[in-house]
């Protein structure tokens, strides 16, 4: 009984210790994480209302490359290369902070002091927190709210919902996480041999 009441005790401690953060602070936690990891590498599934797409991303910084059996996209941490079967070609851009937050996961952690107001919500349950976003400012952002379910034991995203202005929802889950990898820069850069011979490249800069 003595043992029950001890694990009892503790579970609420828990409970009240993450309770008691703030967005803002569950979210400088996931910085901390992100930085302290070096590099990470991930699968994401991203759901939208026009189908889903799987595949696998590798960041490091403000670096990341993203590749599924459609699209491939390069980020060096200025200029972005993507490349989808769709179109046969690789476009070359220089995005701005919204565009890469829709793109890459992290992007919007590390920007959101800048972005957005961050509030703690109720947590789906004891292994994780949701986090709601909301700009600071609504001009000129596509983006009504992003809310992010973050696990605790590790302040790593597992899921991280968009809702856009016109309403629409898109979704991008993450799992099977590694980190610890020290990724050379060359991987975030276009690598003309993943894609097929001949595909032009159009600089839209």
């Amino acid at each position: 009984m003595k043992r029950f009441s001890l694990l009892i005790s503790l579970l609420c401690i828990m409970s009240l210790s993450a309770f008691s953060l703030t967005g803002n602070e569950v979210l400088n936690k996931m910085i901390q994480t992100y930085k302290s990891s070096k590099g990470i590498a991930a699968n994401y599934t991203i759901v939208a209302q026009d189908g889903r797409s799987k595949g696998s991303i590798v960041m490091q910084g403000d670096k990341f490359r993203m590749a599924s059996s459609d699209l491939l996209c390069w980020y060096n941490g200025k200029t972005q290369w993507s490349y989808s079967t769709m179109s046969g070609e690789v476009n070359i851009m220089e995005p701005t902070n919204e565009e890469l937050q829709i793109v890459n996961p992290f992007s919007i952690i590390s920007n959101f002091q800048n972005a957005y107001n961050a509030s703690l919500l109720t947590s789906r349950n004891n292994a994780s927190l949701e986090v709601k976003l909301t700009p600071k400012s609504s001009a000129g952002s596509d983006v009504k709210s992003v809310v992010m379910t973050v696990a605790e034991s590790s302040y790593l995203p597992s899921k991280i919902v968009f809702t856009m202005k016109d309403n629409s929802v898109f979704s991008i889950s993450l799992s099977q996480y590694q980190t610890g990898a020290n990724f050379p820069a060359s991987l975030f850069v276009y690598d003309k041999k993943m894609v097929p011979a001949g595909t032009p490249v159009i600089d839209l800069r």
